[in-house]
C-alpha cells in the first residue's frame, strides 16, 4: 500500500464511497452532511496550500486501486498531528487496509521532527475503528458526551492520543 496525494481528480470517487448521512457523519465529523459533494471537498485540499501545511490529504492505493481516504491535521506550534477523515472504500473493507493506511499516515506525521503527539476522535459506537487504533498504539483518553446530533440521535465520541515515543516502540514491533 501507499499514500497518494488526493487531488480534485479523486473528488467524485471518495464522494461515491458515502450513502447516507450516518456515513458522512462518521467519516467528517458533524459540521459534514449527506450528500457529500466534491465542492465540499476542495476547502480540505486548500488548507494544504499554505506555508507550513495546516492539512494534508491523501489517497490510500494497493494494488494500482483506490481503497481508502485519509487526512492529516497539523498543529505545529504544539506538535500535534491530528488524524482524520479516515475512510475505506465499501468494496475494500475488513481486508486490514485501514491499519495499513493509517500505519502509513502516522509514519508521515513523525517524519516531521516537531510532531511530538497524534490524536483522533472517533465515535464510540465504532468498534471497528477504535480497535484499529489500539492496535496501532492508541490510547483512549476520554469521552465527549453527546458530542454530535445525527438524524435525531446524540453520539458520544473518544478522543485517543499516541506520543512520539509510543509509536517508535510500535514500529519496533511491527518490524520484527
Amino acid at each position: 500500500m501507499k499514500l497518494i496525494p488526493f487531488t480534485p481528480r479523486h473528488f467524485e470517487l471518495v464522494c461515491s464511497w458515502f450513502s447516507n448521512e450516518v456515513e458522512v457523519v462518521q467519516w467528517g465529523g458533524p459540521t459534514v452532511c449527506y450528500p457529500l459533494q466534491p465542492e465540499m471537498l476542495q476547502p480540505m485540499l486548500d488548507e494544504g496550500a499554505s506555508n507550513p501545511p495546516g492539512r494534508l490529504c491523501w489517497m490510500a492505493q494497493s494494488d494500482g486501486e483506490f481503497v481508502g481516504h485519509v487526512q492529516l491535521g497539523l498543529d505545529w506550534r504544539n506538535g500535534i498531528a491530528l488524524v482524520s477523515r479516515v475512510v475505506i472504500a465499501p468494496e475494500a473493507r475488513g481486508k486490514g487496509h485501514g491499519s495499513n493506511m493509517v500505519r502509513l499516515l502516522l509514519d508521515q506525521a513523525f517524519s516531521f521532527e516537531v510532531m511530538q503527539r497524534a490524536e483522533l476522535n472517533v465515535y464510540a459506537w465504532n468498534r471497528v475503528a477504535i480497535r484499529t487504533y489500539e492496535k496501532l498504539g492508541f490510547r483512549l483518553e476520554g469521552n465527549r458526551r453527546s458530542c454530535a446530533l445525527v438524524n435525531g440521535d446524540r453520539w458520544d465520541g473518544y478522543m485517543m492520543g499516541l506520543l512520539r515515543e509510543e509509536w517508535s516502540g510500535v514500529r519496533l514491533n511491527a518490524d520484527e
